[in-house]
């Protein structure tokens, strides 16, 4: 199957709006919704200092995004790098783009601001005073005020994209990631703010569908999609069990083998069954992979550390991934199984481990951080470009909105 791709339009493929926060020389926040070119506009801002040997560093929240980005950097580094030479572009790739959870030494979101504060200073004290010229960071609204609070600590410049609806880990109160992050920046140092309003990865159907989670997000809502191009409207097929799901799902891949595909499920158990179908099905996560049988996975906690090191040096599609940890990733098309399980997932708090008790975790809003929103399957849904399939076996009421596709009324299409 194919490497994953990401696609980077460069420089005269982008938008005014886009070249306009591109050329923007102070520090800005850029915001948009799904598609607009946020990511896009951050690499090619990042790289700009990055070819006159300046000393930045970009962040992303999710490591499957790092690992997109590094893979694009690799695939294409003789025409995005300029004059720099293989051990300078491998530096780059290897230490100026990074995980900012890990950079920081493992961050926890209940950091406050003075926690905060002293380690990035103990950070520049290590780098022998020396801030960095600027510091980028993708899907900054996946981060915490505490962070932007402190962010001109690191260095003299600070580039961010965020989207209020693309809030998942709840570290902001709803509707007001960009206010908040804008308004941190902009009392340490001069910022603005750019918004980047068109959508250039969906079709109109498929966003159409999206927005529908979120009926109550105006930000959303209000996108205009005129200008997008019409498509195939989304697959909702129900009644399905799990075995017909598992089937359905690799007739889609056989039937679309140079496609980039993501599946996206709620929970990490989910990413392991539908890994193990594949495999015994012939397919294969290894680095000796066959090109026509190969594929990828990620989960978040404790990922064999093999696997992980393998999606990370080339990542294959089609790529098993939690609702979570896609966001800043695109694909041809998007699979969204077991979807019967969403109307649970939106009503079961999230726990961990404290000695021999669990405590549920908290939104910045003070209500319990759920397992999925109702934002996860909008962002989940907006990853697909042409074609977007919801299987399930019980309709849940969040799909109240659309008006399925019941298997019965499908046997043709089904594979069994």
């Amino acid at each position: 199957m194919p490497n994953f791709r990401f696609r980077l339009p460069i420089d005269r493929q982008l938008t005014d709006a886009q070249r306009l926060a591109l050329n923007n020389d102070s520090s800005i926040l850029i915001c948009g919704g799904p598609g607009s070119g946020k990511t896009v506009v951050t690499i090619n801002r990042f790289l700009k200092p990055i070819r006159n040997n300046k000393d930045v560093m970009l962040f992303t929240y999710n490591r499957t995004l790092l690992a997109s980005i590094k893979g694009l950097l690799t695939e294409k580094s003789e025409e995005l790098f300029g004059n720099l030479n293989a051990a300078a572009i491998k530096d780059v790739i290897d230490n100026k783009v990074a995980s900012f959870y890990k950079w920081y030494g493992w961050f926890r979101p209940e950091f406050d601001e003075e926690r905060v504060e002293n380690d990035f200073k103990r950070k520049i004290l290590n780098r022998g005073g020396r801030k960095y010229s600027e510091i980028f960071f993708d899907e900054a609204q996946d981060l915490t005020s505490s962070v932007f609070t402190n962010s001109f600590i690191l260095a003299d410049k600070v580039s961010c994209g965020a989207d209020n609806a693309q809030n998942l880990q709840g570290n902001f109160p709803p509707d007001e990631a960009v206010d908040v992050i804008f308004g941190s920046l902009r009392r340490q140092s001069y910022t603005e703010l750019q918004q980047l309003e068109a959508n250039f990865r969906n079709t109109k159907e498929i966003f159409e569908f999206a927005r529908g989670f979120v009926p109550e997000d105006l930000g959303v809502q209000e996108i205009d999609i005129s200008e997008l191009d019409s498509g195939e409207n989304p697959e909702i097929i129900i009644g399905l069990n799990e075995v017909q799901q598992m089937e359905y799902m690799q007739r889609i891949i056989e039937n679309n083998t140079n496609s980039n595909i993501g599946i996206l499920v709620n929970y990490s158990n989910q990413v392991i069954k539908i890994k193990e179908h594949l495999e015994k099905n012939g397919y294969s996560c290894k680095a000796d992979a066959s090109e026509d049988k190969s594929f990828s996975y990620y989960y978040s906690n404790n990922m064999p550390y093999e696997d992980e090191r393998v999606m990370f040096d080339q990542m294959k599609t089609p790529f098993i991934v939690t609702y979570d940890s896609c966001k800043g990733l695109e694909f041809d098309i998007v699979i969204m199984p077991f979807f019967n399980d969403a109307q649970a997932a939106l009503n079961k708090p999230r726990r961990h481990k404290e000695g021999d008790k669990y405590i549920i975790e908290k939104n910045a809003d003070g209500t319990n951080k759920m397992w999925a929103t109702v934002n996860h399957y909008y962002v989940g849904a907006t990853r697909a470009k042409t074609l977007l399939y919801v299987l399930c076996y019980l309709k849940p009421s969040i799909l109240n909105f659309y008006k399925p596709v019941l298997a019965s009324d499908s046997d043709n299409d089904l594979p069994f």
